[in-house]
């Protein structure tokens, strides 16, 4: 009997490198106690040896057997192999292994989650008994996609992120506020400035009317009485000329008074 090794392979969607960044899974597979390689999921292929990994998940399938019920952690240069034996074909027990560096990535509940859609996938025992190399990769798809939906991101990191740009935001508006209410005071500041100097020269226009009011009158006083002095002496001069009688009679009276 073969026992084999179903590991996933790579995942040809769109948005495929946007997802490797951020996804905490490095690694997906499912294998048997023989350690066969049928297929490999590689979320980055470009910063992770694909071959380095295989073996490595090969050689837990081989040692399959020992590993205890539940989940098991193998750890080697900071990369967690989380491990789980499943015994749901008689004979022919499946190891599913999620390689991370990821510290808040639960092992029961991705473990959980991809033994479940596993099986749910490959409903036919023959199906998994007899796998060839890399004979499970596309029908695993679905699989691997669903896990890398569920469990590649890390949603308290995103979270944090999001509250940190939102505290970034909110620092900047109280930073703004800050600025427009002392550009406010200071705006204020040169409209009292300006209310002052408007007063200032309020004042100063109707002492300037009420002097230039004081000088018209006064040189029309002395222009009235210059004009009424003017008019007199010609007046006098007048009726001397037309009547030399009358201005003499008039002499004379003064003389004899005097």
């Amino acid at each position: 009997l073969n026992h084999n090794f179903c590991a996933l392979p790579p995942l040809w969607i769109q948005g495929r490198d946007k997802m490797a960044q951020q996804s905490r899974i490095q690694y997906l597979c499912v294998g048997n106690l023989e350690g066969v390689i049928v297929a490999s999921e590689n979320v980055n292929p470009e910063e992770q040896d694909d071959e380095k990994l295989a073996k490595a998940c090969s050689r837990i399938c081989k040692r399959g057997l020992h590993l205890k019920a539940g989940e098991n952690i193998l750890e080697s240069k900071g990369v967690k192999y989380m491990a789980k034996l499943s015994k749901k074909i008689d004979n022919f027990p499946a190891v599913f292994i999620c390689v991370t560096k990821s510290e808040s990535l639960s092992p029961k509940l991705v473990l959980r989650d991809f033994v479940s859609l596993f099986w749910k996938t490959v409903t036919s025992e023959s199906d998994f008994t007899s796998a060839q190399e890399s004979s499970l990769t596309r029908k695993c798809q679905p699989v691997f996609k669903e896990i890398l939906k569920k469990h590649g991101r890390d949603k308290v990191a995103e979270t944090n992120a999001k509250l940190k740009v939102i505290k970034n935001q909110m620092a900047q508006n109280v930073e703004q506020q800050l600025d427009n209410m002392e550009n406010l005071e200071m705006t204020e500041q040169k409209a009292n400035d300006l209310d002052e100097d408007a007063k200032k020269f309020k004042d100063t226009s109707i002492s300037l009317k009420w002097k230039m009011c004081w000088q018209n009158a006064k040189w029309t006083i002395i222009l009235v009485t210059t004009i009424v002095v003017i008019l007199a002496v010609i007046i006098t001069i007048a009726v001397c000329m037309t009547d030399p009688a009358a201005c003499k009679s008039s002499d004379d009276n003064g003389d004899n008074n005097n």
